[in-house]
C-alpha cells in the first residue's frame, strides 16, 4: 500500500499538505508500486480505476495462443512493454476481438493513447496520436507464424515476423514500435531512428524481455 502527499492551498493562502491512499499493484503484476501508481494517474485514477494482470510473456508463455488465451475477451486492455531501461506500453478501450474466419485479420476502430513509464521522459508521461491511427487489428489463430499477432494503429506490433530478423514470428516478444515525430511530448529523451521517429524500445524492431496485458476495471472509459 502506497501514500502520496498533496500540498492544497486553503483560502487564506496557506498551505495544507493532505494524505491521499494509493491502492496497491495488483498481484502477479511486473509493474512497480511506482510504476502503477503513475500509470493510474495518467488514467485518472482519482475515478476508481483498477487493473488486474491477465497475461505476462514470463510466467504464461510467449506464443500468440497463450496470449489470447490468458486475455480472452477482456476490455479495456493496458499493454506493457519492457526492454531494458525503457517501459512503455498502450491503453486501448477495447478488447481483443478474433476475426470469424480464423486464417483472416480482423481490424476495427478503438480509442487509444501511448504513455511511457520510464526511459523516455523525466516522470510518467501520455503520448496522445492521431485520430486515423487509432485501430487495431488481430490475426485468426490460424494465420501463421509471419502473420499471425496483434497491431495497435500503426505504431506497434506484437508477434510479427519481418525480414531482418532472426528472431522467430511466432514469439510475441517480436515487436515493431514507432511514434510519429509529430505527437512526442517534449522532454523525450530517449532514442529515434533514421527518419527521425521515435522509438520507445530503443530501436524500430526489437525483442522485448517482457510483455504484459492487464484489464482495466472501473471508470475510465
Amino acid at each position: 500500500m502506497m501514500t502520496v502527499s498533496l500540498t492544497c492551498v486553503g483560502a487564506e493562502g496557506q498551505q495544507v499538505r493532505l494524505r491521499r491512499v494509493q491502492v496497491s499493484p495488483p498481484g502477479g503484476t511486473s509493474l512497480s508500486a511506482a510504476e502503477y501508481e503513475g500509470l493510474l494517474d495518467l488514467m485518472g485514477n482519482d475515478n476508481g480505476t483498477k487493473l488486474n494482470s491477465l497475461y505476462r510473456t514470463s510466467v504464461h508463455g510467449t506464443t500468440y495462443g497463450d496470449l489470447l488465451d490468458s486475455v480472452g475477451d477482456a476490455e479495456p486492455l493496458v499493454f506493457v512493454i519492457r526492454k531494458g531501461k525503457y517501459v512503455f506500453g498502450v491503453f486501448i478501450n477495447c478488447g481483443l476481438e478474433l476475426p470469424d474466419d480464423p486464417t483472416d485479420w480482423h481490424k476495427y476502430d478503438c480509442d487509444l493513447w501511448w504513455f511511457s513509464l520510464a526511459g523516455h521522459f523525466p516522470e510518467p508521461t501520455k503520448i496522445d496520436i492521431d485520430r486515423g491511427d487509432q485501430w487495431v487489428a488481430v490475426a485468426g489463430r490460424q494465420r501463421g507464424a509471419r502473420g499471425a499477432g496483434v497491431r495497435i494503429g500503426w505504431w506497434l506490433s506484437l508477434g510479427l515476423g519481418h525480414g531482418d530478423s532472426d528472431r522467430p514470428a511466432a514469439d510475441i516478444r517480436s515487436c515493431m514500435q514507432i511514434t510519429g515525430s509529430r505527437m512526442v511530448p517534449e522532454g523525450y529523451t530517449g532514442e529515434w531512428d533514421e527518419y527521425g521517429d521515435a522509438v520507445l524500445g530503443g530501436s524500430d524492431f526489437f525483442h522485448a524481455d517482457e510483455i504484459e496485458v492487464l484489464h482495466v476495471m472501473g471508470n475510465s472509459r
